[in-house]
């Protein structure tokens, strides 16, 4: 099939008009027997490995500390013991976590549940493929877009995007990224989190959500072991989510404002890259530097060499702030980058009563069941309508209700299974 230009991402900025090309109902014949042959690829794997979970190793991302040792939150008594014993590290910025705060603040009352539970019966210490392949189709509002995502990110090229999903699931299993949205904040390095060093501000020329990165509060010595993976990991999972809402992407600013030589941390920059790469590909409608500092200039040289060449079309420099506002209008810009938003970030720590229904089990148990025939509904007409059986079409509204089951099941479902965002909580 011919490969398609990839759509210019400042011309879409310039007339504030969103790139539809290649999304749902915006579809070529070609591009949409490519994503039939993608379902059927997707749907056969998940088949053959039914039998076959995957490890959950931590290996990449890894687990906080209480997670590490097999302790739970509900286990009061190993809980006050392994304070005890690890109380100079708890102590120390570059380890302590929001859970680690709370606790020695003599907040000991559990604010998510003890226990884990992943989805479809899978057992804590590994994942199906197919269980986590539903998962993260749960951040789209039709499955389809997350297949079309990784079309989108490979110029339609089937083969290579069926290795991306594979590889991005996988990852997705071994590293227990469920679990770390589950633990939300609680797991994340305090000082990061009261700091602010990435949060959601304002909205693009595209309306679509910003999240921003302020690049002057990221210090590596001031961070432990683990705590950069662990919180690239959770940022972007939680700005896919956010964009959920929002047509599916979000804007990525870096504001460069106070770069100093500490701040230079190519090991954050190159794991928070190579995730968006193999995991986020189409996230992100932009990601743009806000920064004027010689300092940059060699971290820029090797940050493009790590970038997709597709991603590496929708990353833009500005220099100022006429140069930012092109992407970004004054109004949504804060006031200390040269904008006009007045926004003063503060970090509400997150409480029991924020996360009430992760503790109704049987609540959670029925949104989740719900999700369960959802998806046993689209994948069946998902496979009449790839393999070409019946007189089904892509506009099938068999499909298109099943679809709309999945999003509706799946909306249900997200408060039972992951923590609120300091946004959510600071916006009730």
């Amino acid at each position: 099939m011919t490969v398609p230009n990839i759509p210019d991402t400042q011309e879409s900025y310039k007339s504030c008009t969103r790139i539809v090309a290649g999304t749902i109902g915006n579809l070529t014949a070609d591009q949409e027997l490519a994503l039939k042959e993608l379902w059927i690829k997707t749907l056969s794997h998940i088949t053959s490995t039914a039998t076959a979970p995957i490890k959950v190793t931590n290996d990449q991302v890894h687990a906080d500390s209480l997670t590490a040792a097999g302790i739970a939150a509900d286990q009061p008594e190993a809980v006050a013991k392994w304070y005890a014993d690890n109380k100079t590290k708890v102590d120390d910025i570059k380890y302590q976590t929001v859970a680690d705060k709370l606790y020695l603040d003599g907040k000991q009352h559990p604010v998510i549940p003890g226990s884990f539970k992943p989805l479809f019966g899978d057992d804590p210490s590994s994942r199906h493929f197919g269980n986590t392949f539903w998962k993260a189709c749960t951040l789209h509002s039709n499955p389809d877009s997350y297949l079309l995502s990784f079309l989108r990110a490979t110029s339609w090229n089937v083969n290579a995007a069926f290795d991306k999903i594979v590889l991005s699931v996988n990852w997705r299993a071994s590293q227990a990224i469920d679990k770390l949205m589950w633990d939300g904040e609680l797991a994340q390095n305090n000082k990061l989190m009261e700091e602010g060093l990435s949060i959601k501000v304002g909205q693009d020329r595209l309306d679509f959500p910003i999240i921003l990165v302020r690049v002057r509060l990221n210090v590596a010595r001031e961070r432990g072991e683990g705590t950069v993976e662990r919180f690239a990991a959770y940022a972007l999972e939680r700005a896919a989510t956010i964009a959920r809402d929002h047509g599916e992407r979000a804007m990525l600013l870096y504001d460069f404002s106070g770069f100093k030589l500490d701040n230079i941390d190519t090991a954050f920059i190159k794991t928070l890259v190579t995730m968006i790469n193999e995991t986020y590909p189409q996230t992100l409608s932009a990601t743009v530097m806000f920064v004027n500092s010689w300092l940059f200039t060699g971290v820029w040289k090797l940050v493009r060499s790590w970038l997709d060449p597709v991603i590496a079309k929708r990353t833009f420099i500005a220099k100022d702030i006429e140069q930012l506002s092109a992407f970004v209008d004054r109004s949504q810009i804060m006031v200390d980058m040269g904008g006009e938003l007045k926004y003063s970030y503060s970090f509400d720590y997150p409480t029991k009563e924020d996360n009430a229904q992760m503790f109704d089990v049987e609540g959670r148990q029925q949104a989740e069941d719900a999700l369960k025939e959802a998806v046993a509904a689209f994948e069946q007409e998902t496979s009449a309508w790839a393999s070409g059986s019946g007189a089904k079409s892509y506009n099938a509204k068999s499909r298109l209700d099943a679809a709309a089951s999945f999003s509706d099941a799946a909306l249900r479902l997200d408060p039972y299974i992951r923590a609120r965002f300091v946004s959510e909580r600071s916006s009730k």
